[in-house]
């Protein structure tokens, strides 16, 4: 699934969509198990709870 297919269905299902990572952001979708990327590190420090893109289509059902 691509970024704007998953955006979509978040916003169906009545999610909000974040293109930034900040203190109101609940989870953030990766399947970069090394976390070497900034907003991977920023999103860790502020306690985001990280899923995969299983977890995520698990979530939308």
């Amino acid at each position: 699934m691509d970024k704007e297919e998953a955006q979509r269905k978040v916003i169906e299902k009545g999610g909000t969509v974040r293109e930034e990572i900040s203190t109101d952001l609940w989870y953030l979708v990766t399947n970069d198990s090394k976390g070497e990327t900034k907003n991977y590190n920023k999103a860790r420090k502020l306690g985001v709870t990280f899923i995969d893109e299983t977890e995520f289509l698990k979530m939308l059902k």
